[in-house]
């Protein structure tokens, strides 16, 4: 957007977010209180077939003890299966079991074998199944690289890993993850799970690790609600469930002495089509509001007392407007609202 469209769009915006208060809806106490309010439609996962639990495989870095049955027999312990899935034997030599059963490997092992001892049989130990290794990332307590045992479903992974992260809020604990964002990886490939309905227990989301598989789970802090305007200090404030505007204009080091407290702006929902509310912050002070609970993306603009000119304007909008991700995400909005709000 080059300066002058941005100042076009900016004069055309003041109308919107600074006047014409009797038009906008109050801000309801929770976004699902506005039924003209609908979030951006994310296609929830389908999960996946259940399957039952299969034998174990041998996977490079899992750790055996061999053993010969035969007249002469031998023991080999420690024997880790190489990144090329071989597993290096006394007299058998190289032989290639990633991805084999054990009573599969035995078998190939015991084919080298009978080149030397006709009769000879082979048995597997396994002593550490380290190549069954999963990864669990993001935000969990105890994030890290988890050995895979037998029969063990997403919910069990994120037990393991000491449940998902939280924090100390003022009256409670407030998760920090974002469990509708998380993604079990597989082969690169995210399933089509859904982390919360894993943990309740759901067969077709809550499904066997594999070995190699990488549970993701992102932080609420990537979700955010950027506050502009007449605030001390424009910043963007990470978004959780339950988060009050209160909570985020405290963030943002209050109002300034020119706010008008009696008149904030909420804006919410997709920037092609976005719904405007006026939240009065000055009654809330005086106990006689309720407190709005904010949605992920809402956008706070706290308005002025007054606005003297034009030129006034955009010397206080613009470098709101010009400061970075914020800037661009407001411009957008100015482009998009003006044909969009109620006159």
């Amino acid at each position: 957007m080059n300066l002058r469209r941005l100042h076009l769009a900016a004069l055309g915006v003041v109308p919107l977010l600074a006047g014409c208060g009797a038009h906008l809806l109050t801000a309801p106490t929770q976004p699902s209180e506005d039924p003209g309010f609908i979030e951006e439609a994310v296609a929830a996962p389908a999960g996946m077939e259940p399957t039952r639990p299969g034998p174990f495989r041998l996977q490079p870095g899992d750790v055996v003890t061999l053993r010969t049955i035969s007249p002469a027999p031998l023991e080999a312990l420690h024997l880790g299966v190489d990144e090329a899935g071989l597993l290096h034997a006394p007299l058998m030599g190289s032989v290639p079991v990633a991805g084999a059963s054990l009573e599969e490997a035995e078998d190939r092992l015991g084919e080298k074998l009978r080149r030397y001892d006709r009769f000879g049989l082979v048995s597997l130990e396994v002593e550490e199944p380290a190549g069954h290794g999963v990864n669990v990332l993001g935000t969990v307590e105890r994030p890290g690289r988890y050995v895979l045992r037998g029969g063990m479903r997403v919910a069990d992974l994120v037990g393991l890993a000491g449940g998902l992260d939280s924090m100390k809020g003022e009256s409670e604990r407030v998760e920090r993850a974002d469990a509708d964002a998380a993604r079990l990886l597989r082969g690169g490939e995210p399933l089509p799970i859904s982390l919360p309905r894993a943990l309740e227990g759901h067969p077709r989301h809550n499904v066997l690790i594999a070995p190699g598989d990488v549970l993701w789970i992102p932080s609420l802090e990537g979700a955010a609600v950027r506050v502009l305007g007449e605030v001390k200090t424009a910043r963007t404030v990470p978004w959780r469930p339950g988060l009050r505007l209160s909570e985020a204009l405290a963030r943002a080091g209050g109002l300034t002495a020119e706010a008008d407290a009696g008149d904030v702006r909420v804006v919410r929902g997709p920037l092609s089509k976005p719904r405007i509310y006026q939240a009065r912050f000055a009654e809330l002070l005086q106990g006689k509001a309720t407190d709005v609970e904010l949605a992920r993306g809402d956008i706070v603009f706290v308005t002025k007392h007054w606005f003297a000119t034009a030129t006034d304007v955009l010397q206080r909008l613009t470098p709101l407007l010009a400061a970075g991700a914020a800037a661009g995400t407001a411009a957008a909005l100015i482009e998009r609202t003006v044909s969009t709000v109620p006159k």
